[in-house]
């Protein structure tokens, strides 16, 4: 494996920088302290996407979302993606704005009477938070959930073609506009909210989960895939990240930055980096240098590498899901075991190449 970390940093200035605005200070600082590419290219990773950037991708999705409430009721917007955790690694990211119908919820039924049926239910929660409970079991029944998501998509694929000239309509979870100024692609995906106790305990909706909206060719076909919860990921993500003053986020960026680069293939996705990074202990990082995270970063892929039973048990941020495990939660994903390893052989090159270029520095 040789890397020409020159060209590179190149393409990494035009994929977080495209339209050459000059660099914040505070990176611009860190580069000019070394001449080496390979340092360069992790400080770089490390600092993420131009801020500038990222607001005017979120100026444009707030376009978007202006538009669509202009015509359509009884719906809710919320943004969700790597954009708002400041995670993404590309200029020109795509944002993904929810348009969350609010005709409808669901709801877990089981959850809630589980909850309700602890027998220690009426010391942990207060009479408010089981009356909330208990009032939503009552609910249910209702059998047009899926005809009023077709028509709620059916009204944003109307109304953003009617506004912007570039708009895909053929993907099922989303649609995908191209605005101009900013140039950017928002994600508009279409869903409704999903309820569990968490929900109804905690009445906010950072706890509140989501069904995204799967188009099918025929509405016989349509679905709603199961429960997901972005703004819960988003905030533990945030949360702990100031925590460790941005240090956790860096290795994030520079993992995806490394991906992105490969030459070989890893289906690794950013909710299985995130998760990968967000388990490592803050003790381990907490007070090390840009240069100083690159071996947490390998330890802990390496780690899941050798460990089977930390492997297997690795959660997301939310803990609803496990990363190295198949749909059916019990087998192992060997597949994504073997990106895992070529992840590694990814970052124990860099982390070679760094050490040597801080040889030649000392």
């Amino acid at each position: 494996m040789i890397k020409n970390y020159k060209a590179l940093l190149e393409n990494q200035e035009l994929r977080m920088n495209p339209d050459k605005v000059e660099l914040r200070k505070a990176l611009k600082d860190e580069l000019q302290l070394t001449p080496y590419n390979t340092v360069q290219y992790i400080k770089k990773a490390m600092f993420g996407v131009e801020e500038l950037y990222t607001r005017q991708t979120v100026d444009a999705g707030n376009k978007v979302k202006n538009q669509l409430s202009s015509k359509i009721s009884n719906v809710s917007f919320e943004f969700q993606g790597s954009v708002m955790t400041n995670t993404h690694i590309r200029g020109y990211s795509d944002i993904d704005l929810l348009t969350i119908t609010e005709k409808f919820h669901t709801f877990d039924r089981n959850d809630i009477s589980k909850t309700l049926n602890q027998p220690n239910v009426y010391s942990k929660y207060t009479q408010s938070q089981i009356n909330s409970l208990t009032i939503a079991l009552t609910g249910g029944g209702y059998s047009n959930g899926l005809n009023d998501l077709r028509e709620l998509r059916t009204d944003c694929e109307s109304t953003l073609g009617s506004v912007y000239n570039r708009v895909n309509t053929s993907k099922p979870k989303s649609i995908e506009v191209e605005t101009t100024n900013p140039k950017r692609k928002v994600d508009v995906v279409v869903a409704c909210w999903y309820n569990d106790a968490n929900y109804y305990i905690n009445g906010d909706n950072i706890n509140r989960a989501i069904q995204v909206f799967c188009k099918g060719k025929m509405p016989i076909y349509d679905k709603k895939l199961d429960a997901d919860y972005p703004f819960l990921r988003i905030k533990l993500l945030n949360e702990k990240d100031n925590i460790v003053n941005g240090r956790l986020k860096r290795m994030i960026r520079l993992l995806k930055t490394i991906k992105y680069d490969s030459e070989q293939e890893i289906k690794l996705s950013s909710f299985d980096i995130n998760a990968i990074i967000y388990d490592v202990d803050t003790w381990k990082y907490s007070s090390k240098s840009y240069l100083e995270l690159v071996p947490i970063v390998y330890e802990q892929l390496k780690k899941l590498a050798d460990n089977f039973s930390y492997r297997y048990n690795l959660k997301s941020l939310d803990g609803k899901e496990f990363i190295f495990r198949k749909e059916d939660q019990i087998t192992e994903d060997s597949e994504k075991s073997l990106f895992l390893k070529a992840l590694i052989d990814e970052v124990e090159y860099l982390l070679q190449e760094m050490r040597l270029s801080i040889s030649l520095i000392a």
